[in-house]
């Protein structure tokens, strides 16, 4: 009697082989026919070796062999492996003609998910008791398994509440984050109350929860993070030319008054409390009525206001070209003031001021000079040589 498998191959290899005639005679051309032909006298080569096997089914006769072939073996548990190598590979293909972030993410998946299907496929053959095949794969894999899949699961939990609380206002993140906390405490405080619940439900709680956070991190990634404010900055006031402003700004807001004793200095520059300023410079004793600077060269110098008001502190170096700031490029036939200032320092305060000048004083087209916005005759020159 001829096997169920040896019929189906049989059969196949015929029709391959009527197939191959038909398209002969009704069709120009030999390409169809040898194609066909070829598959006709492939599919009688298996079918002759499934037959001398007989559908490798074991004798009923053969009674030592029964216990042994793999029709009495239990059969291997459902795997999402596949599955994986599938996405991988899908991803693959998309990363190729879209981003590479995919195509690395694609690499992974399918390398991991391979690497798990071999070892499964492994495991599942080592012997006849699936209970000790499944203890074998778990000690070869877990040791690697759980730390990997774990900071990936803490990796996902952490950057998606990160895009939820970067896309909550200001007010509405930390709301959130104590409603949040509140009920991670309440549902803690209900498990340890009633240790009688199943772990089944735990379990099912907990994954809810992840799965809420999840799906709340990718809406939140997709809309985007709230618009925050640019704190504005000196460098801003002197990109703007508008270092002159004696009232408070943006910039002098919260503004440090201290500086480090430790901090290096070229010139300590005071503004006394009768509106006169005084330069102190290295190397130099007693007062002087000018700062000379290193050309090229970062310099400090150190601002301290003795008078009853908050002042700052300008270095007044000309104008220079006006420069758009959505471009970079610079704009034809304007000219702002160049300008580099410290913030409002209040009375017995202290604030750096950090600049760099390129071209020398007798170069320049206007003087050099420290200036005190609101104060007549708070001047100073700069010399660089």
């Amino acid at each position: 009697m001829i096997p169920t498998g040896s019929r189906l191959l049989i059969g196949a290899a015929v029709l391959a082989t009527v197939a191959a005639v038909l398209y002969g005679i009704t069709q120009e051309g030999s390409l169809g026919t040898i194609g066909l032909s070829a598959a006709a006298l492939a599919l009688a080569l298996v079918a002759g070796v499934n037959l001398y096997t007989r559908d490798a089914d074991v004798s009923a006769m053969d009674t030592d062999a029964i216990p042994e072939c793999a029709a009495a073996r239990p059969a291997p548990r459902p795997s999402l492996c596949p599955l994986g190598a599938a996405i991988g590979a899908t991803l693959v293909v998309v990363g190729l003609i879209t981003y590479p972030v995919i195509f690395v993410f694609g690499i992974i998946a399918l390398l991991a998910t391979t690497a798990e299907w071999m070892l499964q496929a492994w495991s599942e053959r080592a012997s006849a008791d699936a209970s000790y095949n499944a203890a074998l794969r778990g000690r070869l894999a877990h040791p690697l398994e759980f730390p990997i899949l774990g900071a990936i699961a803490v990796g996902t939990l952490i950057y998606s509440f990160s895009r939820i609380m970067l896309f909550l206002s200001k007010t509405g993140g930390p709301a959130a984050f104590v409603i949040i906390a509140a009920f991670i405490l309440l549902g803690a405080f209900l498990f340890a109350y009633r240790p009688s619940l199943r772990g089944g439900v735990i379990a099912a709680v907990i994954a809810i929860a992840a799965v809420g956070v999840v799906t709340g991190g990718i809406v939140a990634a997709l809309e985007g993070e709230r618009e925050t404010h640019a704190h504005e900055t000196t460098g801003d006031l002197a990109a703007d030319g508008e270092c002159d402003a004696v009232d408070e700004t943006e910039a002098d807001d919260n503004a440090s008054q201290n500086v480090a004793a430790k901090a290096n200095v070229t010139a300590e520059i005071l503004l006394r409390s009768d509106g006169t300023l005084v330069a102190r410079n290295e190397g130099l004793t007693g007062d002087q009525d000018m700062v000379i600077v290193t050309r090229n060269t970062p310099t400090n110098v150190l601002f301290e206001n003795q008078s009853d008001e908050e002042r700052r502190l300008v270095l007044d170096l000309g104008t220079r070209a006006e420069v758009d700031e959505a471009t970079g490029d610079t704009v034809p036939d304007t000219e702002v003031p160049h300008q580099v200032c410290t913030t409002l320092v209040e009375d017995g305060g202290s604030q750096f001021l950090t600049f760099s000048i390129s071209v020398p004083s007798e170069l320049a087209e206007s003087p050099y000079r420290f200036v005190v916005p609101g104060v007549d005759g708070a001047e100073l020159e700069v010399v660089v040589p």
